[in-house]
């Protein structure tokens, strides 16, 4: 139970601190800020940050439990990502993205996939891509969590048991990235 506690603060901490860091300057699109994932925004921080509001999420379920291995340590915690003033963020637990207020940390909308979104979306000129365990990316009006097109990454919709639920027989397991207008993704 400790450690529960101890992973539920820790996803809360790393929510905070990407809702201040970037609701007070420019966008932070996709995981580690661009393609580059050099995790630097341009945009300067004020020197004075204060808090704004705080949101408490589930622990992360993760895929995998072994830690011997770091590549397969990749969903530890939530990857939360800025457009505007919407924060998006994916969730293993529900399988979903939720965009909340900057302003206020309320639920802006919440989506649906048919599995875990594990990796951040992308947020783009409106949009909002996320990759799911089901196989498919999702694109979703950024406003208010519409579909505007769905993709199977995989030539099947056939599903199988991984991790303890039933996903898509090719599910992606990377965060998709935008680089010079191109939207890059992979299922396998």
């Amino acid at each position: 139970m400790k450690n529960e506690w101890h992973k539920s603060t820790v996803v809360m901490l790393l929510t905070l601190i990407a809702t201040v860091t970037v609701g007070v300057s420019a966008d932070w699109p996709m995981w580690k800020y661009d393609s580059g994932h050099t995790a630097a925004s341009p945009s300067a921080l004020p020197k004075q940050l204060s808090l704004q509001w705080v949101r408490q999420l589930q622990a992360p379920r993760q895929a995998w439990k072994d830690k011997s291995n770091a590549m397969l340590f990749f969903d530890a915690s939530y990857e939360p990502v800025v457009m505007g003033k919407l924060l998006f963020v994916g969730s293993m637990n529900t399988d979903s993205v939720t965009a909340y207020r900057t302003e206020t940390g309320k639920e802006a909308w919440c989506f649906y996939t048919d599995g875990p979104v594990r990796f951040a979306p992308v947020a783009y000129k409106g949009k909002v891509y996320a990759a799911s365990d089901d196989g498919h990316l999702y694109c979703l009006n950024a406003a208010d969590g519409t579909v505007v097109w769905k993709m199977n990454g995989s030539p099947t919709h056939r599903k199988i048991l991984g991790n303890q639920r039933l996903i898509g027989m090719r599910p992606v397991r990377g965060a998709p990235v935008i680089h010079n207008d191109v939207l890059y993704y992979a299922a396998g």
